[in-house]
Parts: structure tokens; C-alpha cells; sequence
């Protein structure tokens, strides 16, 4: 992992660490506004985590979208010459969760119907999660 990057993620997790402190002190408080967390806070604590967490977000983009900032990325393959054997592709997918939305993609039908099983369960997850919260008594 680049320096960078690395630097990125320290600042995102000092962040929540500071907001986690301010919340668990009184000095803070979270609330949950469909499916976007909502935090609020008058104190330096607060607006501290608050500053290192946007700062840490912006500079992990920062440091992908720089030079070398994708170097995973292969370069392309020269076509395979006739009579060679052919490797089989790689195979993707993946869930997109919307609040309680579902979007599901993936390369074939049936990487797509393991993502819809994934995002089912995933749905259901957040549902009973939501449901158990919501049936809590304020404190």
C-alpha cells in the first residue's frame, strides 16, 4: 500500500475514533435519517473527527487518482494466436445497496443470480437490523 493511501486510511480511522469518543462522552449524537447516518456535535472533539474524516476520504481519492495511482490495472493483451488455447475470462459481479435498494450486475446469469441471493440477504439483514433499532425505547 502507497504511503499515501496508508496516510488516508490513518486519518479516516482517527476520524471515527474521534466521533466514536465524542459520542460515547455525550458530547456528540448520531441519528439515522432513512439509511444516511446523520452526526451532530458542538465541541472541538466533534468537529475534529469530523475535519480528519472528510480530510482522510479526500485524500484517499487524492492519492488513487494521482500518478501511479492505479498501477494494478494490467496493460492489454496482444490477441492469441490462432491454435492457441484459450484461458477462460474472468468472472464478476457484485451488489450495489441503495438504502434497501438492490443493484445487482455481474459478467453471466449465473454470477448475476449468486449477487441477487447475496442482495436478498443483505436486504433482509438490514431490515431486521432497522426493525430491531426502531422497536428500541429512546434513552
Amino acid at each position: 500500500m502507497r504511503k499515501l493511501t496508508l496516510g488516508a486510511v490513518a486519518l479516516i480511522a482517527l476520524g471515527i475514533i474521534l466521533i466514536a469518543y465524542a459520542v460515547s462522552t455525550g458530547e456528540a449524537k448520531v441519528y439515522i435519517f432513512v439509511f444516511i447516518p446523520v452526526f451532530t456535535g458542538g465541541t472541538l472533539t466533534a468537529f475534529g473527527g469530523t475535519l480528519l474524516l472528510f480530510l482522510g476520504i479526500f485524500l484517499f481519492f487524492f492519492s488513487l487518482a494521482g500518478p501511479g495511482g492505479f498501477d494494478t490495472v494490467e496493460p492489454a493483451r496482444a490477441a492469441p494466436r490462432a491454435g492457441a488455447p484459450r484461458t477462460p475470462g474472468t468472472k464478476f459481479g457484485g451488489v450495489v445497496l441503495l438504502g434497501p435498494i438492490p443493484i445487482v450486475f455481474g459478467s453471466d446469469k449465473k454470477i448475476a443470480k449468486w449477487m441477487l441471493v447475496v442482495a436478498l440477504i443483505l436486504v433482509i439483514l438490514l431490515v431486521v437490523i432497522m426493525w430491531y433499532f426502531a422497536t428500541q425505547p429512546l434513552r
